[in-house]
């Protein structure tokens, strides 16, 4: 039995449970989150491995593809592409998502456009298009959603050691890099700085990787609440508010949504009654 499978088998045995998926399901697989993809170099952090079922983990493919090309998407250092690999995540993508990238480009109107509004000049003989952002399609949004629901659980598995419920609920916030272009920061982090929490390092063989993928994770006393915030490079970002509680979060939607008749800035990742 090689060292591979041994690691598996005795990971398995001390996590015997799926936990993306409420602890429902014996966990026959193991998960790495965020995907591997990710990150540049074959370097994937440590300490990201988590239980699952077949279907909790396998079901997320073509998902990952997706948010493992949009995070290596750095328009500012070009770091994303340090090994080479982004043109073939690039294609992998579009093989399995056909027409995708054509999606994300935008219009040479729509791309003037958004560069006057973000201050984005493109270099002497580069065009709008190949200046600016891109088009987020719903297949992005999905993707970022799977993203966040998976790493807000493991993360919670992690810190823990319980497995999240499936009655919780968890909202997501999520945001591109054009809050880096208007204001050189995210805003809703800047808005959430003074809550407390823990940022671990997050790292490979003493090798930091803190530029690819950070986060910090909040917690109430008793756990019930929790709040993560993750950034991927110079990509994207997204906080997550999750609570264990079923209806206590659900309570503050519905009522927001009641004051404005608008759905709010949230898509929901899990609840009970909210759709």
């Amino acid at each position: 039995m090689g060292a591979r499978n041994q690691h598996r088998r005795k990971f398995l045995a001390s996590n015997p449970v799926c936990v993306f998926c409420g602890g429902v399901s014996q966990a026959t697989t193991v998960e790495h989150c965020p995907p591997r993809a990710m990150f540049q170099h074959r370097q994937w952090p440590e300490g990201f491995e988590f239980p699952a079922c077949e279907t909790c983990n396998h079901g997320s493919g073509d998902d990952d593809l997706i948010v493992s090309m949009l995070a290596r998407m750095d328009p500012f250092e070009e770091r994303g592409n340090r090994d080479g690999r982004l043109e073939g995540l690039m294609l992998a993508t579009n093989k399995q998502h056909p027409g995708l990238l054509a999606k994300m480009i935008p219009s040479a109107a729509e791309a003037r456009r958004n560069n006057r509004q973000l201050g984005i000049i493109p270099d002497a003989g580069q065009t709008h298009q190949e200046a600016g952002a891109v088009k987020v399609p719903n297949e992005v949004h999905v993707a970022v959603c799977s993203l966040a629901e998976k790493l807000a659980k493991g993360i919670y598995y992690r810190e823990t050691s319980k497995v999240f419920s499936s009655s919780g609920c968890l909202l997501l916030n999520w945001f591109t890099n054009a809050d880096l272009f208007r204001e050189g920061k995210y805003i809703v982090f800047d808005l959430l700085k003074e809550i407390g929490g823990n940022i671990p390092p997050v790292q490979r063989t003493g090798v930091f990787l803190n530029d690819q993928f950070e986060y910090k994770i909040s917690f109430s006393p008793e756990a019930d609440i929790l709040v993560l915030q993750a950034r991927f490079g110079n990509a994207f970002g997204f906080v997550v508010f999750g609570c264990t509680i079923p209806g206590r979060l659900e309570a503050i939607i519905t009522g927001l949504r009641e004051r404005t008749s608008r759905d709010g800035p949230f898509a929901v990742l899990q609840s009970s009654t909210l759709i």
